[in-house]
């Protein structure tokens, strides 16, 4: 038995004294890795210490470095400029600065330089051939707000030109002109001191609206006397819905005439439908004859007052994808509803005839409508100036592509000469039509 422990202690100094060897090993293999990896060239390299590799190592590694380099920039040019080609663009802008370059400096003429690349920019947009895209500078572009936004800063009239004179066309409600007492037909003959039919009627507007201090001192002609007025310019809104009430087979019939869908307009459909169903109309007529449309969105909240919820509105389609918008208000109309249209209404107008004549199952009355089923949106650029261009494609409630189609009358009435002679309510059989069919 004691034979046996001496054998066992002695095979366990025996194993304690090999680890113990192997420990010392790994200690010798490991100082003698790091001397190695410390007279390497990489580790020269990493270091900085120039005396230890050759020039053909250093330029190595810059050559890496440079690779490596121009293939981060790359990278970032590639994220900045969205996937497109960098040097691809810098080339083709470099022929546009050329051309610039020679015109401005070599053509033997008058060059507006600022005008130059403006031109470019349009001709790059119309190139595309799509009528509904297109350039404006910032002064187009400043019309357009002013037309879409439907308010604006000036006096609140519209005016008109003919041969002879400028006279005012119509005096908007509870705005500077109305309030300091202008008044349709009333020929304008200067604006501080400018004589008016000098400058026409653009220059003239934008006179008013932007280029004087605020104030106006206008000398108008009245029933061929002279008269001085001095506005000052305000933030104006345009109406661009109006309405009255018919009395027809012994029903009212409300009828809201809508000029354009401008920012503005669902408020103003809005109060006026309001009024009118105060009214304890038995039916409606909307006017979109010659109204050549405006936001989408405006459309939108307009149809929404009359569908009932859940009712298609219009349809968008953007390759194959098709996306319904729908009424989602409680807002709804139950009497019977007649729109009027003609050639001249389109996108817009299309798109509120469209959902009354397939959603809500109303009259359309008129002629062909334009045939707009295209919905562009707007980028303003950095000075001011604008691009819009086309979107997607708009359909009806059933999925119906108008494009240089229109939308057919469920009532089809052609205006009569006796309207274009003497354009009075009277003579309106469109309107006549429309009456009858609501009131029956």
């Amino acid at each position: 038995m004691k034979k046996m422990d001496n054998i066992s202690k002695n095979s366990k100094d025996k194993i304690l004294e090999a680890k113990k060897i192997i420990k010392q090993e790994k200690r010798k293999l490991r100082k003698r890795r790091i001397r190695n990896f410390k007279k390497s060239k990489l580790f020269s390299v990493i270091s900085g210490n120039k005396d230890n590799y050759s020039f053909s190592e250093v330029f190595s590694v810059v050559l890496v470095s440079l690779v490596l380099g121009v293939f981060v920039c790359l990278t970032i040019f590639t994220i900045i400029f969205g996937g497109r080609n960098y040097f691809k663009f810098i080339k083709n802008f470099n022929k546009l600065y050329d051309v610039y370059d020679v015109l401005s400096d070599n053509y033997n003429g008058n060059v507006k330089k600022n005008e130059l690349f403006d031109a470019a920019i349009s001709g790059m947009v119309s190139s595309i051939g799509d009528e509904y895209t297109n350039y404006g500078n910032s002064q187009d572009a400043a019309n357009f707000d002013d037309l879409v936004n439907g308010t604006y800063e000036g006096i609140g009239c519209t005016i008109m030109q003919d041969k002879d004179s400028i006279s005012i066309a119509e005096v908007y409600e509870n705005t500077p002109a109305a309030k300091a007492g202008l008044k349709k037909d009333d020929i304008i003959k200067s604006v501080d001191g400018k004589n008016a039919l000098e400058m026409g009627v653009t220059k003239l507007s934008n006179y008013i609206r932007m280029e004087s201090n605020g104030k106006v001192t206008m000398i108008i002609v009245r029933e061929g006397k002279e008269m001085t007025i001095e506005l000052e310019r305000q933030k104006v809104e345009v109406p661009t819905v109006t309405s009255k009430v018919y009395e027809e087979n012994g029903k009212k019939i409300g009828y809201l005439n809508i000029s354009i869908f401008s920012s503005v307009s669902a408020k103003q459909f809005k109060k006026e439908l309001k009024s009118l169903d105060k009214k304890k109309i038995d039916g409606l007529i909307i006017d979109v004859r010659g109204n050549s449309g405006g936001y989408l969105s405006t459309v939108t909240d307009i149809a929404s007052l009359i569908l009932p919820k859940g009712k298609v509105i219009y349809q968008t389609q953007k390759g194959k994808k098709k996306t319904a918008t729908k009424d989602k208000t409680t807002d709804c109309e139950e009497y019977p509803i007649a729109i009027l249209v003609n050639s001249g209404s389109a996108s817009a107008s299309e798109i509120l005839a469209g959902a009354i004549k397939e959603s809500y199952k109303g009259y359309v009355v008129g002629t062909k409508t334009y045939g707009k089923g295209t919905v562009q949106q707007v980028r303003k650029l950095s000075d001011g100036s604008m691009i819009k261009y086309t979107a997607q494609n708009w359909l009806t409630p059933t999925g119906n592509w108008i494009n240089e189609v229109g939308i057919s009358p469920t009532d089809e009435v052609v205006m009569k000469d006796e309207y274009f002679k003497d354009p009075k309510e009277e003579n309106d059989n469109q309107l006549k039509k429309a009456l009858e069919l609501v009131s029956k």
